[in-house]
């Protein structure tokens, strides 16, 4: 499939949406991003599965899960730069229905080599595809419902994950193992038909530098600004360059503490001093989850009336609060209630810096810094649980939750900072 425009799917030509088909072409979006996420949050309750098959120890499974890793890694920065050239919608299409393909067949894997192989094209795929498709809801997002938009693709994300396991679980219940992995790809393939029939039109616009100026007005404090009646931008390079660290930063520190935290040592310090068990943790991380979903239209309003960086510091300080507390929770009451608490904070937190991004990067750049942001955030992913089960093991629980506590705290400071310096942010 050509990436190009020049083949099915054809881009649609650029036309202004009604606000409630705005709104639909946003949650279509954000639900192929999503959905690309269920492909691989399906099939997590199946990979383990494949030590029985292979007749090996579990310690197979960690290069089976870092490879997935692995391809996303690689994938994310060029899939992000190559949206200078490809039209988005065709390009998306492309590696989603790839991701698709290679899902679909992994089932059938004959030994651990050929599965290591197919799950780092997954990643490829799948990494390429959600940069693609969050790099065009950056570029596209009206001025005024920006909060809106990034807390629709947090919930969005957030549901998804949440079903994603669930999927899996239900497939591996009902079918064989290799029909799970095929089924993890339905909700995409569906996704993809529903643009098929309604497509995105306001989001499929081309990203490449030639675009002309956006509609909304472009204040003179941004990190860049229009230079020429064609609409081609001059880069001021220190502050977007200060702004996108920052972003890469945050990103980091947000992986870090998700994997190191909430799904490293929130289950070891919930089973050990929390006194939940594995359904009552479900439970507890259940509830976080469905009232960070009934936040996030707050929290989007909040943002869109220019509130970002009132929320963003107290959601930070709560999450690292939280964290803080979970060493002293005494009984399962207390510690369900501090992962709803620090599931909320950090929800809340983490739809900022996506605002500020589509603010704050033109949108010929905004595939090539979506891909920085999310690699550095893979490369938390790794690095948190390493580093939280080292402090763990070597000086115990509060040393572990303080020093992801820090990593939040200095990181979204660093973020704050900047923000403030460059002034591309109302404070109120």
């Amino acid at each position: 499939m050509s990436v190009s425009g020049a083949h099915a799917p054809v881009e649609p030509s650029p036309s202004v949406p009604s606000r409630s088909g705005i709104s639909e072409q946003t949650i279509l979006l954000c639900c192929l991003i999503g959905a690309t996420q269920m492909t691989w949050g399906s099939v997590v309750p199946a990979l383990p599965l494949y030590a029985d098959r292979f007749g090996a120890s579990a310690l197979i499974l960690g290069p089976i899960i870092a490879a997935f890793g692995v391809g996303r890694v690689i994938a994310n920065i060029p899939a992000g730069l190559a949206l200078r050239w490809w039209h988005p919608r065709p390009y998306l299409w492309a590696v989603c229905l790839l991701l698709a393909l290679v899902t679909s067949v992994t089932g059938f894997s004959p030994d651990p080599g050929v599965l290591i192989v197919a799950r780092v094209f997954a990643g490829l795929f799948g990494g390429a595809a959600v940069t693609v498709g969050f790099a065009a809801l950056v570029a596209r997002a009206s001025a005024d419902r920006r909060g809106r938009v990034m807390a629709t693709a947090t919930a969005v994300q957030m549901s998804a994950g949440a079903i994603g396991a669930l999927v899996g679980g239900l497939a591996l219940t009902c079918f064989t193992l290799e029909v799970a992995f095929a089924v993890a790809v339905v909700p995409l393939l569906l996704c993809l038909l529903w643009d098929a029939v309604r497509p995105a039109t306001h989001y499929w616009q081309s990203l490449r530098p030639s675009d002309p100026a956006p509609s909304v007005a472009v204040r003179a404090d941004t990190p860049w600004s229009r230079d020429s009646p064609s609409g081609t931008f001059r880069l001021r390079s220190a502050a977007l360059a200060s702004t996108v660290v920052a972003l890469a930063v945050a990103s980091f520190a947000a992986f870090f503490a998700r994997f190191g935290g909430e799904q490293g040592l929130t289950p070891v310090l919930g089973y050990d001093r929390g006194g939940l068990t594995p359904l009552t943790l479900g439970f507890a991380l259940a509830a976080a989850t469905m009232v960070s979903l009934a936040a996030m239209p707050v929290v989007g309003r909040l943002i869109d009336r220019g509130y970002r960086l009132s929320v963003l510091i107290p959601g930070t300080l709560l999450a690292a609060v939280a964290l803080l507390l979970y060493p002293a929770a005494n009984g399962p009451w207390q510690f369900a209630a501090i992962v709803v608490l620090y599931g909320v904070a950090s929800s809340a937190a983490g739809v900022v810096p996506s605002v500020i991004m589509s603010e704050s990067v033109p949108k010929h750049l905004s595939g090539f810094v979506v891909g920085v942001t999310r690699t550095a955030g893979d490369i938390g992913a790794v690095a948190g649980p390493l580093v939280a089960f080292a402090v763990y093991d070597s000086f115990g629980a509060w040393s572990a939750v303080a020093a992801i506590a820090a990593v939040l705290v200095v990181a979204n400071a660093f973020l704050i900072r900047v923000a403030r310096s460059s002034r591309t942010l109302p404070i109120p």
